[in-house]
């Protein structure tokens, strides 16, 4: 824990993917996904959702051809963000207890705290305007924007990296998924693999310096 503590005030900034890091949302998406699908007459398998869409990406599409579905993927898409911002509207979403107090340590060592995330902007700065009371210390938001493509490929962390001014080895990526690992990875950071009762189950072939619990984290930092 002492060397991972190190490695961590070392850096210059934490580039923090968000659903799934920061904000325990993961499920919200599956439930916004549920309903687009529902108009189709095709019912989410909860349990095969968790790796198809958010380990390893690509869900829309695989979901489709897996259970020939006869669907547009970009209405699905559509539709589902139509849902997602309605529970989300709805206070829905919730940060990590952990998270304030690791994310001022972090302010408090000089370090920025930065997202770099598949979701667009405007639904991050929605759920973190829920949560002002919290005085979360958020120097940067990266979110999905039009041309840029999602993880697997690193065009987010490019951008974080780029805007930051620094290098990428003076970064420390936080993730969630197989395809955020691979991004972080790309774009030549090394990072930190969140393990939450969602991901649990999965392993991956991507290098990681570490794979820890919220609870976890916070401790090394101590």
């Amino acid at each position: 824990m002492n060397n991972l503590k190190q490695t961590i005030l070392n850096k210059k900034a934490i580039l923090w993917d968000f659903d799934g890091c920061l904000c325990d949302s993961e499920r919200i998406h599956f439930l916004a996904y549920e309903k687009a699908f529902m108009q189709y007459n095709h019912i989410l398998n909860e349990h095969e959702y968790y790796e198809t869409f958010t380990h390893t990406g690509g869900g829309v599409s695989k979901e489709i051809e897996k259970y020939n579905i006869k669907c547009d993927p970009d209405l699905i898409r559509k539709e589902k963000a139509k849902y997602y911002w309605q529970l989300i509207s709805d206070y829905q979403a919730k940060i990590y207890p952990e998270i304030p107090e690791i994310l001022s340590i972090l302010n408090k060592k000089g370090i920025i705290n930065a997202i770099a995330s598949n979701s667009p902007a405007n639904e991050i700065n929605l759920i973190l305007s829920q949560h002002k009371s919290e005085n979360l210390p958020i120097d940067m938001i990266v979110g999905l924007e039009q041309g840029m493509r999602k993880k697997p490929f690193p065009d987010l962390y490019n951008k974080a990296i780029s805007q930051l001014g620094i290098e990428p080895s003076e970064a420390l990526v936080i993730e969630d998924s197989e395809r955020g690992l691979i991004a972080a990875h790309e774009a030549g950071c090394e990072s930190v693999w969140v393990k939450t009762s969602l991901n649990i189950r999965f392993e991956t072939k991507t290098s990681y310096i570490s794979r820890l619990t919220h609870a976890e984290i916070l401790s090394a930092l101590k």
